[in-house]
């Protein structure tokens, strides 16, 4: 007998029974009535279910129900993974930098990451990706084409240093991952590796079962020419999708593309004067009926030389606004191909506050970069001081905008809340051409740079993100996948052998086709109290062993609805397997 010092509402006192079955009498389950301090309500009922605990800012113990479903989730990736010729591989979690300064990451992305020295003082890195390492590690073994390709993945913990952590797991500082690396000789091979682990991830989330979708993305910083992102549809998630209903085009905002429907008809000046001698910035923004943004940018040219910055201004049709992401993207490829930043260099921007806009003076504006939204008709007059981009969709696309994609005819765009769990890029050589991971063809003496690919899904965030999305008043609705326990047996007397005898029964019969997927909840605690707690937990399927079963041998099957009352179903024992199956 342990009595638990923190006196949790599960129970006071904890009675162990060893005999091979699991029973949640033997279990560290402290649930718990307090209230979260975090709006989002995956993480209060992973709490109070206690499945996960909090550790400090963004950093989380998984409980035992908790690891139980990581479990659970890693055994659908591993499944999947394996079956498209992945293999399994764990890497350092604590990181030599020099790959990322060749990457030219270790500057780009100061304030991101966890940074440490040792007692030599030598700068260390706690992992927040591997592309650098895993690049490296097969660049020591790479020699002939005839070794390719290559597919590896694993399963570990990253750290990223988030500014503002919140919605528990959802956005954490330490967080469970799976990442697959592609390894192919040709751009051809990479994209048949893209498109296998695109059938691998559907049908990793379609196991999982709660809907998702697929959007076109952004690579971000990581790089590369393809990406796709995987959302869990939630309400309350940080990304909205615009979606087409007739062709299934569907893009994260930052990407979409969209046309500006008929009714919408912004009044269009026909040029903006080349006047700078009162104000640079109101010359910009004289009275026209336009959205104008403007940022401050900075990026790095090479050690010597040190940073570059200035200024851009995105102009976008009234009341929508600027897509600063496709800004950022443009404007460092026009950087790197004037050769005034580096390659290897990332842009920050900041947006500039109409306050500041106002107190600035056009003596202290050397240049301008100027985008412009290719729903516009303006006609900039050339000058000395402004450098003018071809226009673009430099505004961000929104619900109401007419698909792009559709051919036929002019289908209108709908946005969806949803929350990210997965993401693919295609890397092309951006990693292994910094990193001299290459190899020759044949007798041939050339170096060739492996063409690659790299694969996430957040455990630790699909864990939130069906919780956030599987839920009702009464507690989390997991999917048959995901719960911790597939089914609970509850009996309505705990104290009498003969009811202990039938649990025992019920629990055998199952166990053959359940593998250790059922538990018993054989507390010393009241029969409504222990209804409530598995509403809460949310496992699939409860079964209650009453009187009629000690008198006829039938049970009550429980089966748990998302925002309805459990499905009850009066069965025999013998059926009970044959019905849940």
């Amino acid at each position: 007998m342990l009595t638990l010092r923190n006196k949790p509402t599960f129970q006071l006192k904890r009675y162990f029974s060893l005999d091979g079955r699991n029973k949640l009498s033997n279990q560290f389950v402290p649930l718990t009535k307090d209230k979260n301090p975090d709006n989002s309500a995956s993480h209060g009922l992973l709490l109070k279910a206690g499945f996960v605990r909090q550790s400090g800012p963004g950093i989380y113990s998984l409980l035992p129900l908790g690891l139980r479903t990581v479990e659970k989730i890693e055994r659908i990736i591993d499944q999947e993974m394996q079956a498209i010729g992945s293999q399994k591989l764990s890497l350092p979690m604590l990181l030599n930098p020099e790959g990322w300064k060749k990457t030219g990451r270790w500057e780009g992305s100061k304030g991101e990451f966890f940074r440490l020295k040792d007692r030599k003082e030598t700068d260390l890195l706690l992992a927040p990706t591997h592309e650098e390492e895993i690049t490296q590690l097969v660049a020591t073994e790479l020699r002939s084409s005839k070794q390719l390709p290559i597919r590896l993945y694993q399963i570990g913990r990253k750290y990223r240093d988030e500014l503002r952590p919140r919605a528990g797991l959802l956005r954490g500082r330490e967080f469970i991952m799976k990442d697959l690396y592609s390894f192919d000789s040709t751009v051809e091979d990479a994209y048949k590796a893209y498109d296998d682990v695109a059938v691998a991830y559907k049908n990793i989330f379609t196991r999982i079962g709660v809907p998702f979708v697929v959007a076109e993305a952004d690579s971000g910083n990581i790089g590369g020419s393809k990406s796709h992102e995987y959302h869990l549809i939630s309400t309350v998630g940080e990304d909205t999708l615009l979606t087409c209903s007739d062709c299934g085009y569907t893009a994260n905002e930052e990407l979409a593309i969209g046309k500006l429907p008929a009714t919408y008809q912004p009044i269009i000046t026909d040029s903006v004067p080349d006047q700078i001698s009162k104000s640079f910035m109101n010359q910009l923004d004289i009275n026209t009926p336009i959205e104008s943004t403007v940022v401050s940018w900075s990026g790095l040219n090479n050690s010597e030389d040190g940073p570059i910055e200035g200024l851009a201004a995105v102009f976008t049709p009234k009341g929508r606004n600027a897509n600063l992401l496709k800004v950022e993207t443009q404007l460092s490829k026009y950087l790197k191909s004037q050769q005034l930043m580096s390659e290897k260099a990332t842009i920050d921007m900041t947006t500039i506050p109409q306050k500041k806009l106002d107190s600035m003076d056009s003596k202290d504006i050397s240049h301008l970069h100027l985008f412009l939204d290719n729903a516009l008709d303006l006609k900039i007059t050339q000058h000395e001081k402004v450098t003018v981009h071809t226009p673009d969709h430099f505004r961000l696309a929104q619900e109401g905008d007419h698909c792009t994609t559709c051919k036929d005819h002019d289908s209108a765009l709908s946005s969806v809340k949803a929350i990210e769990c997965g993401h693919t890029f295609y890397l092309g050589t951006k990693y292994s051409s910094a990193l001299n991971c290459t190899f020759r063809e044949g007798n041939k003496p050339e170096q060739i740079p492996v063409e690659m690919g790299c694969y996430g899904i957040g455990v630790t965030r699909v864990l939130a993100a069906v919780a956030e999305a599987k839920y009702d008043d009464k507690g989390i609705v997991w999917p048959k996948s995901l719960a911790p326990y597939s089914i609970c047996i509850v009996p309505t007397d705990d104290r009498k052998q003969e009811f202990k005898d039938i649990v025992h029964q019920v629990y055998d019969n199952l166990s053959t086709s359940f593998k250790d997927d059922i538990v018993i909840d054989d507390r010393r605690s009241g029969f409504g109290t222990k209804m409530k707690d598995t509403e809460l937990i949310g496992y699939p399927f409860t079964i209650i062993v009453g009187q009629k079963a000690l008198e006829d041998g039938q049970v009550e099957l429980n089966e748990r609805i998302q925002g309805q009352q459990s499905k009850k179903t009066i069965i025999s024992i013998q059926d009970l397997k044959k019905y849940i199956i």
